[in-house]
């Protein structure tokens, strides 16, 4: 019971990601107190991305496929670092390069399909 919640979770922060990144990086028009929200929201996903993936590592230990967890651990990481300078970038009320928007998608999509495909 307790895997099946952290699994939900775990799918929820990724989808949480996936769809916070495509709507900040298409709409480039959106007011600065909702992008500010959205960031908060994007860095926490991705903070629970990480925190649902390191316990489900370690409730399924003898089970996991160790290079594909590895791999997926570093790219959770990776976006987690990438979202949480996006959101400081936008509390100071600076332009935040959109390519961090960018490779957040590409690795949080890269993830997905390691994560369901592979």
């Amino acid at each position: 019971m307790f895997h099946q919640i952290l699994y939900s979770l775990h799918i929820i922060g990724m989808a949480t990601i996936i769809g916070i990144g495509l709507y900040l990086f298409i709409n480039k028009n959106i007011a600065e107190a909702t992008r500010k929200t959205l960031a908060l929201y994007l860095m926490s996903a991705a903070h629970t991305q990480v925190l649902t993936g390191f316990i489900l590592f370690f409730l399924l230990l003898p089970q996991v496929n160790h290079m594909k967890i590895g791999i997926k651990m570093l790219f959770a990481i990776e976006v987690a670092m990438l979202a949480t300078i996006y959101r400081k970038k936008i509390s100071k009320d600076e332009k935040p390069n959109p390519v961090f928007l960018l490779v957040i998608l590409i690795t949080s999509i890269t993830t997905a399909v390691i994560a369901f495909v592979i």
